[in-house]
């Protein structure tokens, strides 16, 4: 059987033609007009009025955090499933994580979870919010809109204000998607995007930063172009980071943002066709959001429901990947690996279950009909009913 990849770019607009412009005025560097018109396009879609166009979504996380203010030695709470570049910024910058539990359907930070949190384990004082345990400044939230699914953003809004805390949206795999029918990223304070090659829309590598407020946005601008404050001199006012995207990869950004509510429409589509695929299987479900929230599907999930054995749930995923279903496990829990066993971790424990249970299904924009059949027919034929 042919291999159906997990999540591959889907090329079908003007790429090719906007890189060979690039290569024949010469602009391949990280500056050029497909930069500027990039960011022009990403910021009209989200009614903001600036974006910063950067190296990658990890990139865009650690100048997102240095623009709200994290510093050496502050906290910062952030969600526990998630991709390791939302979490490893934190300590670029000599920050420390306070992970936080998930919950089980969306996967995203669990709100009862931070009520608690902000219950008992914290004191506020003079509009800055301090952990009790070590006394240390907690500066800011990452939450994570996780697979194309929102986050229930507006209790967390609620007690950010409350405590003054900025929020920051890691809409890294959910670009297009909506909550109360707000574009994620346009919610907090900080909107951070990844456009790596399985991306809702790629350009090959890179990423974005977007707020409502323009300094902070080019705060992220100045910093991803090593600081430079004179183009002749090469004088430089700060220390930076070589973030800037390419003209070249803004190019294919570019083009991808033609096709993007189309391509965000295959990927519902494909959702809905993997749920018809398993309606009469009592044992597996496919995982949708909130009758709220507008899920784009960068990943449409299954879960292997509870009254079923779903141990080994691991390596039969291993076993479909070499027939050739590109089927992957969740994101590991973070506060669960070695180097970050030593942080502070608080929440439910369903974090282990939800692991063990959930999986990823091929989720390309080019998928075809066929092949979730055959995707869908070969999941249930290992997991059985």
């Amino acid at each position: 059987m042919k291999s159906i990849p997990n999540c591959i770019p889907y090329i079908s607009g003007n790429e090719s033609k906007y890189l060979k412009e690039c290569i024949d005025t010469g602009w391949i560097s990280p500056v050029g007009p497909f930069v500027d018109n990039f960011e022009k396009i990403f910021a009209r879609y989200h009614n903001v009025n600036s974006a910063a166009a950067v190296s990658s979504g990890t990139s865009a996380i650690h100048l997102g955090l240095i623009s709200l203010g994290v510093e050496k030695n502050d906290m910062v709470l952030c969600p526990t499933i998630n991709f390791i570049g939302s979490v490893n910024p934190i300590k670029y910058i000599g920050a420390d994580p306070i992970f936080i539990g998930i919950e089980p359907e969306s996967l995203n930070i669990d709100v009862n979870s931070l009520y608690d949190f902000f219950k008992y384990e914290v004191t506020y004082k003079s509009k800055t919010l301090f952990y009790n345990k070590n006394g240390r400044r907690i500066k800011c939230l990452i939450v994570v809109h996780l697979y194309g699914n929102p986050a229930d953003m507006d209790p967390i809004i609620e007690i950010s204000k409350k405590y003054n805390l900025p929020v920051l949206e890691d809409a890294a795999e959910s670009l297009g998607a909506k909550y109360n029918n707000k574009l994620v990223g346009t919610i907090g304070d900080i909107g951070c995007y990844s456009f790596n090659g399985n991306k809702v829309i790629t350009t090959g590598g890179g990423g974005m930063v977007i707020s409502r407020d323009s300094k902070k946005v080019l705060t992220c601008k100045h910093l991803s172009t090593q600081a430079k404050c004179d183009n002749f001199e090469f004088i430089h006012d700060n220390i930076g980071y070589n973030y800037r995207l390419s003209n070249l990869c803004a190019a294919v950004g570019l083009a991808q943002m033609e096709s993007l509510d189309d391509y965000i429409q295959k990927k519902r589509e494909h959702a809905f066709y993997y749920q018809k695929q398993f309606s009469q299987k009592n044992n597996i479900k496919i995982l949708f959001p909130g009758s709220n929230c507008y899920g784009t599907f960068w990943m449409t999930l299954a879960r292997i429901k509870k009254s079923y054995n779903q141990k080994n749930t691991i390596d039969k995923l291993k076993n479909l990947s070499k027939q050739g279903i590109g089927v992957r496990p969740i994101w590991y829990p973070i506060h669960k690996m070695h180097f970050y066993q030593t942080y502070d971790y608080y929440g439910n424990d369903l974090y282990n279950s939800i692991y063990e249970s959930t999986f990823c299904l091929p989720s390309s924009v080019g998928l075809t009909q066929d092949e979730i059949k055959k995707s869908s027919e070969a999941i249930i034929d290992i997991f059985g009913d």
